[in-house]
């Protein structure tokens, strides 16, 4: 009964957001493998190989429609077991795009950057014969996407940032370096309490602290090590000076109660792009879980373009 309350109140996009992905992978599953979750499912997980190392990804959707590319934020689990759980959250924008959710290369390697993470998702996206892709990107994930679009400007036909920034302020680093010592330490606990407080709305979390904590159970030391090194890549990132060389349109989806990347990482992004944008007030850096009409904001922004 509490996941699926849960599952209402959030509409299920907690799958792709910073830590989210835990909230479903991690919930009544724990005695499972990731392996077996994956098998119980009912959307196909497939993988190209970047470098050896597997990337995970799985589609559905309008499969004669415009391609969107959703690259989910920092996540102590992969989102990939809750595919079943996206599909259903993504049932709009689905109707007319056939979305790809693609996750990072399944082991990090110390030293690991964002520009490192576009270079591979690029790369998967030549693999799958992917061009001209629209891409939203959901906190790290929208770092991830301004790197694609310098990187190859003729693969990216519009941005979606959500909770994004350019670069990582000294308040940021602070609150994710919260997140760091507490995910050195092993404190489960500790760090899924920290994300929580700090990603939601004081009475979102509240009412799901329980869940969210209990979320956390069946992490693994991979799951660590990589959250530790992707961790680190998102609080190096910086592409502020180079942001006025993305030419494809882009919108923003901000937060004016952002308590990670702060408001004005959004509206500097807007600024010095003049390009659209939505900020939410009385929400904070997990707005795409709370808001009742965050994907509506999406999917408007890429009719318009046609």
């Amino acid at each position: 009964m509490i996941r699926k309350q849960f599952v209402k109140g959030c509409r299920l996009l907690c799958a792709a957001a910073v830590l989210c992905a835990s909230l479903f992978a991690g919930c009544g599953r724990q005695e499972e493998s990731p392996q077996k979750e994956e098998e119980s499912m009912k959307t196909e997980i497939k993988s190209v190989e970047i470098s050896g190392k597997k990337m995970k990804y799985f589609h559905f959707g309008n499969k004669d429609g415009e391609k969107l590319i959703v690259l989910p934020g920092l996540a102590l689990k992969s989102v990939m077991g809750s595919a079943d759980a996206i599909v259903q959250a993504y049932a709009l924008p689905a109707e007319t795009y056939e979305l790809y959710f693609i996750d990072h290369v399944e082991e990090l390697s110390e030293g690991y950057t964002i520009e490192q993470m576009a270079l591979d998702t690029l790369n998967a996206l030549k693999q799958l014969n992917l061009d001209q892709v629209h891409i939203m990107g959901v906190s790290q994930g929208s770092m991830i996407a301004q790197e694609m679009a310098l990187k190859s400007p003729e693969t990216v036909k519009s941005l979606v940032l959500c909770s994004a920034a350019s670069r990582v302020s000294d308040d940021a680093k602070q609150a994710l370096g919260t997140w760091r010592k507490l995910a050195v330490e092993r404190d489960l606990n500790g760090l899924m309490e920290a994300f929580g407080s700090y990603v939601y709305t004081p009475s979102f979390y509240e009412q799901y602290k329980d869940l969210i904590i209990a979320s956390g159970e069946g992490t693994t030391e991979l799951d660590y090590q990589n959250f530790i090194i992707a961790l680190d890549a998102l609080m190096n990132f910086d592409v502020s000076d180079q942001l006025k060389n993305i030419t494809c349109p882009v919108f923003v989806l901000g937060a004016g109660e952002d308590r990670i990347l702060g408001v004005d990482a959004s509206y500097e992004i807007m600024d010095q792009l003049q390009c659209r944008g939505y900020i939410y007030e009385g929400y904070g850096h997990g707005v795409y879980d709370e808001a009742p009409d965050y994907l509506s904001h999406v999917t408007d922004f890429l009719n318009s373009l046609k």
